[in-house]
């Protein structure tokens, strides 16, 4: 599966949808496949790293949204995102049901339009959790994409975490020579 990075934020693909489909979505049905998330939900303590990424003091509260992402049956990847609390209490972003329209959509709409992302990309070996959740054959290595997205103020609302096996993707980024 090819994994286009810049196109997973982009407002644009969002706005061609009619917020019926999200981008995840709309890059599996365009590689003749079915999309499919099950998620789920909660607050926690963030942790070091992700409280320096949402400029929040380490145990500050957060939602998380985790989620297996599939393509037909097949566990394509893990994604969990994490948000200021003050931003999503309440919010669809908080509720396990899918959201059709996309996370990012849903942050606009709450006044935090994303307008940049910040990618940070490290490989490894996975966790024993990750192998068995993504089905991953011995050896396999994953890719991590660290992403945090910035509003229009510049205030940090979303660092969104993907565990990416390297048997089943390819990162792909089209990125402006302006």
């Amino acid at each position: 599966m090819k994994y286009y990075a810049s196109l997973t934020g982009s407002r644009r693909k969002r706005l061609e949808a009619d917020r019926r489909r999200d981008t995840f979505a709309q890059q599996i049905e365009a590689q003749g496949k079915t999309p499919k998330q099950i998620s789920t939900t909660k607050v926690i303590p963030a942790d070091d790293e992700i409280a320096a990424h949402l400029a929040l003091q380490p145990g500050q509260a957060v939602g998380v949204r985790q989620r297996v992402m599939y393509a037909d049956a097949e566990p394509l990847q893990l994604g969990d995102s994490y948000y200021p609390l003050d931003i999503v209490e309440g919010s669809k972003i908080m509720n396990p049901a899918d959201v059709v329209e996309g996370t990012d959509q849903v942050l606009e709409d709450l006044g935090h339009t994303p307008t940049r992302y910040e990618d940070e990309i490290t490989w490894r070996m996975p966790t024993t959790e990750e192998s068995t959740q993504l089905r991953l054959a011995p050896g396999v290595p994953v890719g991590r994409l660290l992403r945090t997205t910035f509003d229009q103020q510049e205030r940090p609302t979303e660092v969104y975490v993907v565990i990416l096996p390297a048997d089943r993707h390819v990162l792909r980024y089209d990125v402006s020579a302006d």
